[in-house]
């Protein structure tokens, strides 16, 4: 979690107590932590009971829609403008406005209001991010450049690496909190961003580099809608996962980095994890790239498991059922984050008609008052419980839709499934006992 998270949520609830998670005291579970891990756990495995003997073949990647909504194309372009605008005002902030985190827009709206929200966004709505994306709306779609031709091998490893590097600026970096050093950071990027698009194209460089592009896009794989050339539609959930044809190795691994980052984060909040001040900054560098790579062993390990009862091979069902991950990745981000986008994301509201922290009052919400009571460590722990054992089943009955996609016989795929079943089980534990530590006390 990064720091400026936590002290935006230290603004939003001075001069009360700000904890891990939730605000004010910590919940005192009415059953033992035993139990509820044990519960959740039985229940992931229920539900691959459930699926293994009920789903039949079908219902794949050819999924109904139900149109909503065709955004003219001026409120596409309205939206755009507004996108770039904030974006403009968002560096504005940085470079030309009061360097407190408490007084500066710049650090609550990017750490809190996009980074949390628009990733539940995309969650819910789909790929909105691929039309109100500022790099993309502030170069020509007509801009030939240098058009050279980005090699097939890259898939999306360059995402990968800025997806960590955006990971460590958030959880490591002591200067993430800093507006001046939030806007050089985002003029850096947008020079990157220009330059790669400049050489290879716009789109080339979206799909393979565009850190934000690659992950709002595998987020919106999960979204009851979906947005497509202006047209917004519902959708079963999770039906952008339902493609049985397997990803890249690049574009798994790039999955496992999502799973990762969130994980390596929960993890730095329990007792496991216990380092000195002096030594803070390197071990969490090495525990934020080490996660990935235990994580990707764990998978493939699991993988080669299921290609010994399958006779397939390893690394294509690696590809084909990494992607099934992307639930749980989301129901850890929503139980380890929710509770701060709630609270603390209302400083932007203040901020909002402040943005420069000058002393204005633009839209007349600068004296709003943050209400910190609206939730609590009693709701982090309950929505911790119902996100984590739902994002695993729905993990799980992907897994089983893809399983009966690949292979012909229903043993066989329903055989594919016992090492990623119990892989999840073991997951979904892991996970509520890593989410407890700070929430909870040891409970009656």
């Amino acid at each position: 979690m990064s720091k400026c998270i936590r002290a935006s949520a230290a603004l939003a609830l001075a001069p009360a107590e700000a904890a891990a998670h939730a605000f004010g005291a910590r919940y005192d579970l009415p059953l033992p932590l035993s139990l509820w891990l044990a519960a959740a756990g039985l229940t992931v495995a229920l539900s691959f009971v459930v699926f293994a003997f009920a789903l039949r073949r079908g219902g794949g990647a050819a999924y109904p829609r139900l149109a909503l909504l065709r955004l003219h194309p001026l409120a596409l372009a309205a939206l755009r403008a507004v996108s770039v605008g904030v974006f403009v005002v968002l560096i504005a902030a940085g470079l030309f406005g009061a360097q407190d985190p408490f007084r500066n827009l710049a650090p609550a709206f990017v750490w809190i209001a996009w980074w949390i929200g628009f990733t539940y966004l995309s969650a819910v709505a789909g790929d909105f991010w691929a039309l109100l994306n500022p790099w993309k709306a502030l170069y020509p779609a007509g801009f030939r450049g240098l058009r050279r031709e980005l090699p097939a091998a890259l898939g999306v490893w360059p995402a990968a690496a800025l997806l960590l590097a955006f990971a460590w600026i958030e959880i490591v970096w002591e200067g993430n909190a800093v507006p001046a050093n939030i806007a050089w950071l985002a003029l850096g990027y947008s020079a990157l961003t220009w330059a790669g698009m400049f050489v290879f194209g716009r789109e080339a460089w979206l799909r393979s580099a565009e850190v934000f592009t690659v992950y709002f896009g595998f987020l919106a794989r999960l979204a009851p809608a979906e947005m497509r050339s202006g047209q917004w539609s519902l959708r079963p959930p999770a039906a952008g996962l339902l493609d049985a044809r397997p990803v890249s190795t690049s574009e798994a691994f790039f999955v496992i980095v999502m799973l990762a980052i969130v994980t390596f984060d929960g993890l730095r909040e329990t007792p496991l994890w216990a380092v000195s001040d002096s030594a803070w900054t390197a071990a969490a560098t090495a525990g934020l790239l080490l996660t990935p790579c235990v994580l990707a062993l764990v998978i493939l390990g699991a993988c080669a498991l299921i290609a010994r009862l399958t006779a397939a091979p390893m690394m294509e069902l690696a590809r084909l059922f990494v992607p099934t991950l992307l639930p749980i990745a989301l129901a850890y981000h929503v139980a380890h984050y929710l509770s701060y986008l709630l609270v603390a994301g209302q400083v932007v509201i203040p901020l909002a008609s402040d943005p420069l922290g000058l002393g204005w009052d633009l839209f007349g919400t600068a004296h709003y008052r943050i209400a910190a009571g609206i939730v609590g460590a009693r709701f982090a722990w309950y929505t911790s419980v119902v996100v984590i054992v739902a994002g695993h089943v729905l993990a799980m009955y992907v897994a089983h839709r893809l399983a009966l996609a690949r292979f012909a016989e229903r043993r066989t795929a329903r055989r594919s499934q016992y090492p990623l079943a119990a892989l999840m089980v073991a997951y979904t534990m892991l996970s509520l006992w890593l989410l407890a530590q700070p929430i909870v006390e040891a409970g009656r």
